[in-house]
């Protein structure tokens, strides 16, 4: 199973950037370490996706939720930093997840981190859609066009997810599951250019 966190502080920067002439808009900051805590929000630690390091039980640090049919649950966000100072546009967007809130009922089962472990590598797929399509804004778009940009990748993410847990029935079809972990792989590596 798979859920998504938006920081409060990204749409609220988002829609202040829309509202104000300002020169610079700052989202939430990237996360440089790979655990790490966060001053914009609740959260206090953070796991930056990364091709060496994979999740491991461990990371799963939330209490479960016995009302929830589902054994685990992956928590994961797009963490967005876009900004425009002297008529420069900069932007880095981080796929995060998020051990206070994501937990596991079994953490004896391999195959259920594997499934989790893909939820994670897809959210990574659209942080780097994210990042080819904000390559695109300059300081004189962005002000028009960050928002909805932000708001589809947002959209496109959660929809692929849900399709991905809907597909592979959370992690009970196996066969489906390969095929889904295979496309993942392939678009990351497609989307290398953009890590």
């Amino acid at each position: 199973m798979f859920t998504f966190t938006l920081f409060l502080s990204l749409w609220a920067r988002i829609l202040l950037l829309m509202v104000t002439p300002r020169e610079s808009a700052s989202l939430p900051a990237p996360v440089s370490n790979a655990v790490t805590s966060s001053s914009e929000s609740s959260i206090k630690e953070q796991v930056i996706w990364s091709t060496t390091r994979r999740l491991s039980w461990d990371d799963f640090k939330g209490q479960p939720d016995d009302t929830n049919p589902h054994h685990a649950l992956t928590a994961a966000n797009l963490a967005v930093n876009a900004k425009c100072k002297d008529n420069s546009y900069t932007y880095v967007v981080n796929c995060v997840f998020l051990p206070s809130e994501s937990w596991s009922k079994n953490k004896a089962s391999e195959k259920l981190l594997v499934h989790e472990q893909l939820h994670f590598d897809l959210t990574e797929v659209h942080a780097r859609q994210l990042r080819r399509d904000l390559q695109k804004l300059s300081c004189t778009s962005v002000k028009t066009s960050l928002n909805s940009v932000v708001s589809l990748a947002f959209s496109k993410w959660k929809a692929e997810q849900d399709a991905f847990d809907s597909a592979c029935k959370h992690g009970l079809n196996k066969e489906e599951e390969k095929i889904w972990a295979a496309a993942i792989d392939t678009r990351l590596q497609e989307l290398e250019a953009y890590q």
